[in-house]
């Protein structure tokens, strides 16, 4: 993996910044504390790459702060192929993450993401063959954490090399075998479980051939007897239909009896129908001359009535324009009430007429007074904004004179440094510090005379113009507050000015009001004679409708009378007809009577002939029920056979199956035999030990090479991968670290912090060079962060040299110090000034 550019917006410091490495080989990273060194170059790509990478610190807390939303991109060159990580984060609502993996085809981004953050995170973990773990031991010495190999425990240290060397995949082996193991295991178990339980159903076949033998011989007699009790049903069934059709003939005799009652019973009914009808008309006929009287009597009253009715409409028309009257009267009374407020209140606000008229002149004088002071505010804000427009403009070149003259300040205290450090180092002329010692006083006169030209001329003029500003505006004599005081005495004096000028036409609405109100008097006096006069008229309608009620009551009891005069005709045919009718019925009654008696007779005798069906039926339900339960045992003892067959048949296939079971166990045993052997092969005692015994020896001369550039040969670092057991003989896998110099070997915690840093930046590059020939996830970037300061300058010197002998081993070596001199000994350097959000990349 190569990185190539990366882009950050409000990422934890840094509001944005576009870094391109594209051309950087060796490079220090240089700025103040806490301006996003680190965090560009350590934390942003990990974030992009791998999400959620700083213990205890959540991914709102890495938004920059006033900011809601964050971004990183991290294009990096992986085996050939350019590829992008964008993530992003948003704290809005209840926040929102986002990953995209692109891979560049043909100049243009293809999308390599999966559907979910987690799934995309699992590509890159694929694609890199790392995770953020590995991925920083490899390509980072973080802040702190050089001995981050060096001071973990033997184990951790060989987790860590496991790691490195992708012996992981040891791991998956090992569980794939142990899966397969278990699998065939499971398998074994089930076959050992499945033959026992075949041999305790193999055991009852001989038990199970004798109950079939008993069984046979049962179903041999029970047919026997189910013949017998099949003859003896069908006699019974044959005298019991005999019973069966004299039964039928008695439930038709009934059937007819009930017919004749109904028929009788209606014939009776409507004999009382016609004797009441009969009954009816001899009493409409004994009172026809009374109904022909009371029908001439209801005549006359309707008469009356109909002469009255006509009346009620004009009561009506009356009694609505009565209602009428005094509601428009009420409704003149009411204006006129409203005319006289009116008129009162207009008589008041006229009588105010004087002072009125005062308020209105000093309104005339104060608006004089408030245009001048307007005219004056307007000069006075333009001035304003002049001297502020040139107040920022004085303070921007103030801000950039004192840049810089500080930055021209800085460096030429840093050369003036530099040239001392190496002056007392005792290196060669044609050492590499002794030759930028000479580049640096070369250039020191220079800078000095750029300083010492720095030109404050357009500084002084810009302040000579803000004070002539000034006096101009003291000149205007503006006063803000007489001002205010001006416009708030206009404003309480404005309501007057529009009372005023609204006199007149109060004085015309007034008589206006005053006509209205006489006109309203003359309608109300004439309104009034108009109710009084309809009061009268009402009077008289409502006394000479009062006969009215009592002539409707008469009415509706003539109209009984009335309508029995209709009926006088009817009544003498259906006194002919209702006793034909009746003669008639008394016949028909006696027929059926008849008839009835005849049917009783039949219906007697035949009941004596069937006095025995209930035995029989008893009986032959009797035997029905022993033939059913003859079949049902027959089935029964059938269901038993069978089942007894298909269990001897099942155990002639269990016998096979047994047989069968018993040829496949051996083979899958011998496999098992085999996985064993294979997971403790692939265990960390089996083949991954034997590679870190291999690999320690490349990663020990690499170690070697680079600590003796350190310690200009003084130490070199040997590994122990076994130590001897104290409790008992044997040894133990180990991975300990031991430093050897002039004298004799100690352990790496026994050296002084200077030295274990030396110790610690030689394995780490060690482990970046060996992690870096690994195939399929070449790592071929390393930055270092904040390493140098417990250097002094003799062995700082040792480690920047050691730094760019290993940095022709890759692509990209980045270096963060706040260091000026160990800055100076690179060619290339990216520097942070972010006050305004910016990063700045610098090539010497």
């Amino acid at each position: 993996m190569i990185p190539i550019r990366l882009i950050i917006h409000n990422f934890r410091a840094i509001e944005h910044a576009d870094i391109d490495l594209s051309a950087v080989s060796l490079a220090a990273i240089a700025g103040r504390n806490g301006a996003g060194k680190s965090s560009a170059f350590t934390i942003a790509p990990r974030y992009a790459l791998f999400g959620d990478v700083i213990s205890g610190v959540s991914l709102d807390d890495l938004v920059r702060r006033g900011a809601s939303d964050m971004s990183v991109t991290f294009e990096f060159e992986h085996q050939g192929n350019v590829y992008r990580a964008i993530r992003t984060r948003s704290t809005k609502g209840k926040g929102k993450s986002t990953l995209e993996l692109q891979k560049r085809v043909n100049g243009q981004w293809e999308s390599r993401s999966a559907e979910k953050i987690v799934d995309t995170e699992a590509v890159i973990r694929n694609l890199l063959n790392l995770d953020d773990e590995t991925f920083t031991a490899s390509s980072m010495i973080l802040q702190g954490q050089a001995n981050a190999f060096t001071g973990a425990t033997a184990g951790k240290r060989k987790e860590i090399l496991s790691q490195i060397l992708g012996l992981h995949i040891y791991e998956k082996l090992q569980e794939c075998a142990r899966q397969q193991a278990s699998s065939l295991h499971i398998d074994i178990e089930k076959m050992k479980d499945k033959m026992l339980l075949l041999e305790e159903r193999i055991a009852i076949k001989p038990i199970k051939e004798q109950e079939l033998l008993l069984l046979e011989a049962q179903h041999i007699s029970v047919l026997e007897n189910i013949k017998q009790e099949e003859t003896t049903i069908k006699l019974a069934e044959t005298e019991l239909a005999m019973l069966d059709t004299k039964k039928n003939r008695i439930e038709q005799i009934n059937k007819e009896l009930f017919t004749l009652d109904e028929e009788q019973d209606s014939l009776q009914k409507e004999k009382v129908v016609q004797s009441e009808r009969l009954e009816r008309a001899k009493k409409i006929l004994e009172n026809e001359e009374n109904i022909l009287e009371k029908s001439a009597e209801l005549e006359k009253i309707q008469q009356q009535i109909l002469s009255l009715e006509t009346r009620k409409s004009e009561l009506t028309r009356i009694q609505t324009d009565f209602l009428t009257s005094q509601t428009e009267l009420q409704q003149l009374d009411d204006n006129l009430v409203q005319l006289d407020d009116r008129i009162t209140k207009l008589q008041q606000e006229l009588a105010g007429r004087e002072a009125l008229r005062e308020q209105y002149e000093c309104y005339e004088k104060e608006i004089v007074k408030l245009r001048d002071w307007e005219v004056k505010a307007d000069t006075w804000n333009l001035l304003s904004a002049e001297l502020s427009d040139i107040s920022s403009k004085k303070e921007r070149e103030e801000s950039q004179y004192k840049l810089k003259k500080q930055r021209l300040t800085d460096r030429i205290a840093a050369l003036e440094e530099q040239a001392t450090h190496l002056h007392d180092s005792g290196c060669l002329p044609t050492c590499k510090y002794q030759q930028a010692a000479a580049l640096a006083l070369e250039e020191l006169p220079k800078l000095q005379q750029i300083l010492a030209a720095l030109d404050r001329t357009e500084i002084d003029q810009l302040a000579v113009l803000i004070a002539n500003k000034q006096m101009e505006q003291e000149a205007l004599g503006y006063d803000y507050a007489a001002h205010r005081a001006c416009k708030v005495q206009v404003d309480l004096l404005v309501e007057a000015v529009a009372a005023y000028a609204q006199l007149s036409s109060k004085e015309e609405l007034l008589q206006q009001l005053k006509q209205q109100q006489h006109e309203k008097q003359n309608r109300k006096l004439m309104e009034t004679k108009r109710l009084d006069t309809l009061q009268e008229q009402l009077l008289e309608l409502e006394q000479s409708l009062a006969p009215l009620v009592e002539l409707h009551a008469k009415v509706t009891e003539l109209e009984r009378w009335a309508k029995l005069k209709d009926q006088i005709a009817v009544a003498r045919e259906i006194k002919v007809t209702a006793t034909e009718r009746l003669a008639s019925i008394a016949k028909a009654i006696s027929a059926i009577e008849s008839k009835q008696f005849d049917a009783l007779q039949e219906r007697d005798r035949l009941m004596i002939d069937t006095l025995d069906y209930e035995r029989i039926g008893t009986s032959l339900i009797h035997a029905k029920s022993l033939l059913q339960e003859q079949r049902e045992q027959l089935t029964s003892l059938a269901e038993q056979i069978g089942g007894i067959k298909v269990i001897l048949q099942a155990i002639e296939l269990d016998q096979q199956e047994h047989n069968h079971l018993v040829s496949e166990l051996e083979p899958k045993a011998l496999r098992w035999t085999r996985y064993q052997t294979l997971i403790k092969a692939f265990g960390r005692d089996g083949i991954p030990a034997l590679i870190i015994e291999n690999a320690v020896p490349q990663l020990e001369r690499i170690a070697n090479e680079i600590l003796g550039q350190m310690s200009k040969g003084k130490h070199y670092v040997r590994f122990e991968t076994q130590r001897e057991l104290k409790s008992r003989a044997g040894v133990t896998e180990t991975l300990d670290i031991l430093i050897g110099d002039w004298t004799s070997e100690r352990p790496y915690e026994t050296f002084s912090g200077g030295e274990q840093l030396r110790i610690d930046y030689a394995i780490r590059f060690a482990l970046a060079e060996l992690l870096a020939q690994r195939a399929g996830s070449k790592v071929e970037w390393l930055t270092i962060d904040e390493g140098l300061g417990s250097q002094d300058a003799e062995h700082r010197a040792l480690v920047l040299e050691s730094i760019k002998s290993v940095a022709s081993r890759f692509k990209r070596v980045l270096v963060i110090t706040h260091i000026e001199d160990a800055q100076a000994a690179f060619d290339q350097v990216i520097r942070f000034d972010n006050d305004d959000g910016g990063v700045e990349i610098l090539v010497a």
